[in-house]
């Protein structure tokens, strides 16, 4: 372990290195109130007299002949679309947006097809994630034959004793009768896939890791080593570890994990830079662990970033400290490269029974779950980054992780006074009623995943019960009925990137994979509109990242951050939105992916 002021010094040189002059936001924009229903252009500026060509304020691109939704509160459709210098020049009627067509003008013939601003994913892993995709990739299996062939398919090409990492495994999928004890996975299986080289899988939500025995000698994890705070090592009848590791556990075995390489980061940050492009998400808000964010800026630097990232770093005192003496606060960059957002955990997750329960869990009446923090520790943390003003974000799941969060954030507000704050609950699963209110009260945004309700519901109620599930769980709209802001992300490589997975599983609640069951969906009361869905994908993320008048909607002045559609995601039938896919996707007003 590095001491900790060697460790302190380290994120000083780390932050300093991607902030050292940076470009600075620039001024808020005015967004004029969009009318554009008598046929005028909405915005600003409006053509001047002479041709085209004579004007100065001709277009770079102009996007005709479509559906516009500018995902304002007004659910605002236009026909078409102008932009110049990187900005929406004006949204309007056909008519209106071709007399900004200069010589030099891309005239795009949109044939009807639906454009929306572009998708801000408010909670990623888009380093990790994209490190993933270069990994074994267990998403989707259902028995342990085909977690072993596709491991063993990765240790044939690697060499003796190099690592083998995955991710996507999820317990619940695979039969009973092959699962050790505690109804999980044994390191036997991938002994035999394996047995040259140490191997470690994370679960598909990423807190709970299976390790086979030559990871588990690597870190020393015997029958002697002890459970750490907030973690499990899970043992068999004889005590011996069984390869699973929950929470903090799993640290015993990454931590000897050898770090990606500069080269290895940016080959997995492109493939996932690649992704997104594909899938129309313009914006990340995403952690920037290791050598992210120095692939981040290289790539900035070089005008070869496709994506818009707001990064955030660990709710830890040396981060905060760090981040105060080189004067950064929320949201500090420039529209392409931003931080000054703090993470922690406050527990685990439903489908490995860690997240911090106000009730016993209801298929284990002697468990909880895993809080991560004292109140003491939470409420120190908290209060010292507001503080600092930087935006704390923390990961709650259960009942009570969320209310210690609300809590905290509530004491920091008290002890630190007024001021403009965005502090979030990342994920906010599952609620108690009574809680329902006090985001609205306490300004806390609710970060969600509408694809994890959609995953989840399988065996929720079985976790939790029915009466905690309606009550509480993966209730965006009654959230948004409380006057709450929710802002929408995928976790991905939790759940997939594409944005109309979660657009799908909030209009419908129902499964992904047997698209109509159950019939109605589940718990079909917090089911959202079309336009919320992609409202809450695109105009909240930016708020909740303080970028609500620079993108998210499609104003005239805002970032020209758009994605035309082969399909209207308004208007097709609810089957269809799942196979919906741009055909264009444009940021800063350049094509980044054109199908």
């Amino acid at each position: 372990m590095i001491p900790r002021s060697r460790s302190t010094l380290l994120v000083l040189l780390a932050l300093s290195a991607c902030v050292t002059a940076p470009r600075q936001a620039e001024p808020p924009l005015p967004v004029p109130r969009p009318d554009g229903q008598d046929g005028r252009s909405v915005g600003w500026p409006q053509p001047g007299p002479g041709t085209p060509a004579e004007r100065a304020n001709a277009a770079d691109m102009v996007l005709l002949g479509g559906r516009v939704f500018l995902a304002d509160e007004a659910n605002t459709v236009a026909e078409a679309l102008a932009i110049r210098d990187g900005r929406v020049l004006a949204v309007g009627s056909d008519a209106a947006i071709r007399d900004y067509a200069g010589p030099g003008t891309q005239i795009v013939d949109l044939d009807g097809k639906l454009v929306t601003p572009g998708f801000n994913d408010a909670h990623i892993h888009f380093g990790a994630g994209g490190q993933g995709l270069l990994n074994v990739s267990l998403l989707g299996t259902t028995s342990l034959a085909e977690i072993e062939r596709r491991v063993a398919a990765a240790a044939a090409q690697a060499q003796p004793g190099e690592w083998i990492l995955g991710r996507g495994w999820d317990h619940t999928r695979l039969p009973a009768s092959e699962l050790g004890a505690g109804g999980w996975p044994t390191k036997e299986v991938l002994d035999r896939a394996a047995p040259n080289n140490p191997v470690l899988l994370s679960r598909v939500d990423g807190h709970t890791s299976w390790a086979n025995t030559a990871a588990l000698r690597i870190a020393g994890v015997t029958r002697t080593t002890a459970n750490p705070s907030g973690g499990e090592v899970v043992r068999d009848a004889r005590g011996e570890a069984t390869g699973i590791l929950k929470e903090t556990a799993e640290g015993l075995v990454s931590r000897h994990v050898p770090a990606p390489t500069l080269a290895q980061a940016r080959r997995g940050i492109r493939a996932a830079l690649d992704l997104a492009a594909r899938t129309g998400v313009t914006s990340v808000q995403t952690d920037v662990w290791g050598a992210d964010m120095a692939v981040y800026k290289q790539l900035r630097d070089s005008d070869s970033l496709t994506v818009r990232v707001y990064g955030w770093h660990p709710l830890e005192r040396r981060v905060i400290d760090g981040m105060r003496e080189l004067g950064i606060t929320a949201g500090y960059g420039d529209d392409w490269l931003r931080m000054g957002m703090l993470k922690g955990y406050t527990d685990g997750t439903l489908g490995s029974r860690t997240a911090f329960m106000l009730e016993p869990f209801a298929d284990d009446h002697s468990h909880r779950g895993l809080p991560q923090y004292t109140n003491a520790q939470l409420d120190s943390l908290v209060t010292a980054a507001d503080a600092a003003g930087l935006q704390v974000i923390l990961h709650a799941i259960g009942d009570a992780a969320n209310r210690q969060a609300l809590d905290a954030f509530e004491r920091a507000a008290r002890v630190n006074g007024e001021r403009p704050r965005r502090h979030r609950i990342e994920h906010a699963q599952v609620l108690d009623q009574a809680d329902i209110p006090r985001f609205r009260q306490l300004g806390v945004i609710a970060s969600m995943q509408p694809t994890h309700a959609t995953s989840d519901m399988r065996w929720v109620d079985t976790r939790i019960g029915r009466a905690r599930a309606t009550e509480g769980a993966y209730v965006w709209r009654s959230l948004l009925n409380a006057g709450a802001t929710v802002v929408f992300g995928t976790d991905f490589p939790v759940e997939p990137m594409p944005p109309v997975e979660g657009i799908y599983s909030a209009v419908t609640r129902q499964s992904r994979e047997e698209p109509g069951t159950p019939p109605g969906g589940w718990m079909p009361e917090q089911r959202l509109t079309r336009q919320e869905a992609i409202r809450l994908y695109t105009a909240t993320p930016a708020y909740g990242e303080w970028q609500e008048t620079r993108k998210g909607m499609l104003h005239a002045g805002m970032l020209a951050d758009l994605v035309v559609w082969d399909r209207d995601l308004l208007t097709v039938p609810e089957g269809e939105i799942l196979q919906a896919a741009p055909v264009m996707t444009v940021v800063g007003g350049r094509v980044v992916y054109r199908r």
